[in-house]
């Protein structure tokens, strides 16, 4: 009997969000402590081919229109790998919401891509994975930037622009990140259109706040590399000012950052589309980080993720 298994992770923006729409860097880091994890079965060849997850359980070919890039994708890679017509049963196991900035779509796709190589026995390179990947992305999204499949796929940070290649890179820094999902599904494709269309009515004023987004990016990759967590905090809420300056906040994401904030974070900010998703906080130290946690979840945070940011330091590929 056939198994295979294939893994990914989620991922956030942790500056740089809008303005790499156009033209400045934006730095993503994988979320590797968000696992996601795709296993397949071979089941009797009489029978039709399933998928299990929380979104959805049953026959493939009724899979839901909200999940069309996974079918898509499944029935990609089933017509190119499955050339003897084997029948299996697909599970989903990812604690990643669903349209809030963590790369869940691409994280899933990854993970699915991998697990079908691996259960036909077929070698899988780097280049060969983002394509799949991003075919799906472009089925569950409409155009995509590439930077979610990127990040899912790699265990080091992202820094991308339009302009110049992707740099894969380390750094050696101390402290925490803080996730905390708002429990509201996030806007991006809205927030995307509203910013350009305030961008076409007023580019000076909106432009200049587009640059100084972009300068933040610089200051964080440097913050990071230098391990100045104070600075790179404050660099974290002047970003969030000048995303909410793009109306991009609602009270719910407001509450969560002022209760970080207060709780000790050394500064908090909007992460992805905005208009709901998720928070990010930069804390001290674990012990920090857990009360950032508490007082997150006692705000009304849907779920919440601590993330120690010395794992960056190790080498990789960036595969």
């Amino acid at each position: 009997m056939l198994k295979g298994i294939g893994k990914s992770h989620g991922k956030t923006i942790i500056m740089g969000e809008h303005a790499v729409v156009y033209g400045y860097p934006a730095i993503a880091i994988p979320l590797v402590s968000i696992p996601v994890i795709v296993r397949i079965n071979e089941i009797n060849d009489q029978k039709e081919s399933t998928l299990s997850s929380k979104y959805y359980v049953g026959k493939i070919h009724q899979l839901p229109d909200s999940l069309s890039g996974v079918k898509y994708l499944i029935n990609l890679l089933d017509q190119e790998l499955n050339v003897e017509h084997v029948s299996y049963a697909i599970s989903i196991d990812s604690s990643l919401p669903i349209e809030r900035g963590l790369g869940s779509s691409a994280a899933i796709g990854t993970a699915i891509t991998r697990a079908f190589f691996n259960f036909f026995n077929n070698p899988l390179d780097h280049d060969t994975l983002v394509n799949y990947v991003n075919k799906s992305e472009t089925v569950t999204h409409g155009k995509a930037s590439g930077l979610d499949a990127l990040t899912v796929i790699s265990n080091a940070p992202v820094q991308f622009s339009k302009k110049d290649p992707v740099d894969y890179f380390t750094f050696k820094t101390d402290g925490f990140l803080v996730i905390a999902d708002s429990g509201v599904k996030g806007k991006t494709k809205e927030t995307v259109s509203d910013v350009k269309k305030m961008y076409d009515k007023d580019p000076n004023e909106i432009g200049n706040i587009l640059k100084q987004l972009g300068q933040c990016t610089k200051k964080t990759s440097l913050e990071l590399s230098g391990n100045r967590l104070k600075e790179l905090g404050q660099t974290f809420s002047e970003a969030n000012n000048l995303l909410s300056r793009l109306n991009l906040a609602i009270p719910k994401t407001d509450k969560l950052i002022e209760s970080a904030n207060n709780a000790g974070a050394l500064g908090s900010k909007i992460t992805g589309g905005g208009r709901g998703g998720c928070i990010i906080s930069l804390a001290r130290n674990l012990t920090n980080a857990e009360m950032i946690q508490k007082a997150l979840i006692k705000s009304g945070a849907e779920q919440t993720w601590l993330q120690p940011l010395s794992i960056y330091a190790e080498e990789s590929d960036g595969d």
